[in-house]
């Protein structure tokens, strides 16, 4: 009997810790008064960066000897580079992608060479477009000559620099596929160099 009344008395007491009743604290959420500060309507404009074009970067980097251009020179000469820009910027320059164009190899280059095809700015040629058959290791000094002028497919559009890509494997590909075609309207036997073999098949060289 005595067990069962400490057992109320504390169940009383429990209650009596976890009861709600007297001041309750306030869950009204806590919000700050301090204005957060406001942007200025006005941004400072930021300053395109301008791209310097291949002809700029060859001049700033340029370290022989700098001739001053003077109106009497230009007088003399009876043409400026302002009459050259103007010149530039009257030509009308069409050079599609596919485009076949008669080009000249001026400039060997790391990966490539140079190539004048009569546009504002040089053709690169990548090693890889310069012939359809290469051997492992091959430079491009071996395979086209400087002052060499034959067909280029245009591959690319023009870059920032107004340069296109140019190939001349395209070009070999479509003529010897041409010459393979023909053979076989004609059902002509011919003999053949294996190149190449892979899961597919094998690659010859028809000459």
């Amino acid at each position: 009997m005595k067990l069962s009344i400490a057992l109320l008395a504390l169940s009383a007491g429990c209650v009596s810790a976890f009861s709600t009743v007297g001041p309750t604290r306030s869950s009204t959420a806590l919000f700050s008064t301090i204005e957060a500060p406001v942007e200025s309507a006005e941004v400072a404009e930021k300053v395109p960066v301008v791209q310097m074009t291949r002809f700029d970067r060859i001049k700033a980097n340029y370290k022989g000897p700098q001739i001053q251009i003077t109106p009497e020179i230009e007088a003399e000469v009876g043409f400026s580079y302002a009459s050259f820009d103007e010149a530039v910027a009257a030509t009308d320059y069409n050079f599609n992608r596919n485009d076949i164009v008669k080009g000249t190899v001026v400039q060997y280059e790391k990966g490539g060479c140079i190539v004048d095809i009569g546009a504002k700015a040089s053709a690169f040629l990548p090693l890889q477009e310069a012939a359809l058959i290469q051997v492992q290791g091959v430079q491009i000094e071996s395979l086209l000559d400087i002052d060499q002028e034959m067909s280029f497919e245009i591959i690319s559009e023009e870059d920032e620099n107004g340069q296109l890509m140019v190939s001349v494997r395209r070009i070999q590909y479509r003529q010897a596929w041409e010459e393979v075609e023909a053979k076989r309207d004609t059902d002509e036997a011919f003999e053949a160099e294996c190149v190449s073999v892979n899961r597919g098949g094998a690659i010859f060289l028809v000459a």
